[in-house]
């Protein structure tokens, strides 16, 4: 009896001990796992964290941008969201500038203006500018027309000297052209004027001569010539002249 008794209970310490021993094998385990464990979740987190950076870096990023032309030769700028309309680098302004050059007409240099710039087809015509100051005095020869053409005025004094545009003027007796219109058929104030001052003009016949230098393609060479001696209408003539044709007409001061 007190041998069988020992007996169980060193069976009974013995699965005590290997419970034990099991329980602490056990605990072992799970310590042991738990490092990779803490490194997986870390890692989770910084892909998270990784994701949420970028997407607020996208988020921010502006956005790509295409651009196209517009029928009108405008670039358009698209982002996605919204088009921006620009003008383009072809576009040109409707008034063209230009520089002053000298062109030859007939015998004699004539100014002239060339187009700095391509004339955009969209533009109106800017039609004729307002008539200028007009020179005045004894004398006063004034031609006036309505269209873009280059219509000249001559007029010669008693004594033969030719005022035009290739002899301005003033002569030795003050004769000169003030206004000369419509040089290339560029649309002035379409008039040109010869006078001689107060006191100055000689007494006699004089000539003139409406020229249409440059008509074909630039309108009607309609117009109207007037000759005033000291305040009094002594000449007002009405006609038309084509390309390179003269009209002549005579008046006494």
């Amino acid at each position: 009896m007190g041998k069988s008794t020992v007996t169980r209970k060193a069976v009974t310490a013995m699965a005590v001990a290997g419970v034990l021993f099991g329980a602490a094998a056990c605990g072992q385990d799970d310590e042991s796992a738990r490092p990779s464990t803490v490194a997986s979740e870390n890692a989770s987190a910084s892909r998270a964290a990784g994701a949420a950076a970028s997407g607020a870096a996208e988020s921010d990023a502006p956005a790509s941008t295409t651009s196209t032309t517009d029928d009108e030769g405008r670039t358009v700028v698209v982002d996605g969201a919204s088009s921006e309309a620009a003008p383009s680098a072809d576009a040109q302004p409707c008034e063209d500038g230009g520089s002053a050059v000298q062109t030859v007409r007939g015998d004699a240099p004539h100014p002239s203006t060339t187009p700095s710039t391509t004339p955009d087809p969209t533009c109106e015509p800017a039609g004729p500018t307002p008539e200028p100051e007009l020179g005045t005095g004894d004398v006063q020869v004034t031609l006036r027309w309505e269209s873009s053409a280059d219509v000249d005025l001559h007029v010669f004094e008693p004594n033969g000297t030719e005022i035009w545009f290739g002899g301005r003027g003033p002569t030795s007796t003050g004769g000169q052209l003030d206004v000369d219109s419509n040089v290339g058929c560029e649309q002035e104030a379409s008039v040109e004027n010869v006078f001689w001052p107060t006191g100055q003009a000689p007494e006699g016949g004089y000539t003139v001569e409406v020229t249409g230098y440059q008509v074909e393609g630039c309108g009607s060479g309609d117009y109207v010539v007037t000759a005033t001696v000291r305040g009094e209408v002594v000449l007002e003539e009405s006609g038309t002249v084509g390309e390179d044709e003269t009209d002549t007409y005579e008046f006494e001061a």
